[in-house]
């Protein structure tokens, strides 16, 4: 599991790539569900008049267990035998739920700026 200091790195560095896109009152908050073995899960809400705020969740097992309490409906069922590398996205509503495994390269402001391009659309990539 990554220390909370580069979670919160992580999540500022996306954070901040982020607001050039978003319109004047768009907040970002993010739960962060930290895991012991396999990394954390990033869940970013976005909307009017949300505070940017981060709340750090208690630590669990395994990412699969995280998954299977967070509201979302890309997986469902026996969640147990799922092992996830990398990072994985999933897109709802107003969320963006990051699966991150704890590899150091997965936290960096480079991964940030990555995952911010896999959830623009290419024509939004080099707007303001």
């Amino acid at each position: 599991m990554p220390d909370k200091t580069t979670i919160q790195e992580y999540i500022n560095n996306f954070r901040r790539r982020l607001a050039r896109f978003l319109k004047p009152g768009i907040g970002v908050t993010c739960n962060v569900y930290p895991a012991k073995s396999g990394g954390a899960i990033l869940e970013f809400t976005i909307g009017p008049g949300l505070k940017n705020d981060d709340v750090y969740q208690e630590v669990s097992q395994t990412l699969s267990k995280i998954l299977s309490k967070i509201k979302q409906r890309a997986f469902g069922g026996n969640l147990d035998g799922f092992i996830f590398r990398g990072t994985n996205v999933i897109l709802e509503d107003n969320r963006i739920i990051f699966i991150k495994d704890d590899s150091p390269s997965e936290w960096t402001d480079k991964a940030a700026a990555h995952d911010l391009e896999r959830i623009l659309p290419k024509s939004r990539r080099n707007a303001p």
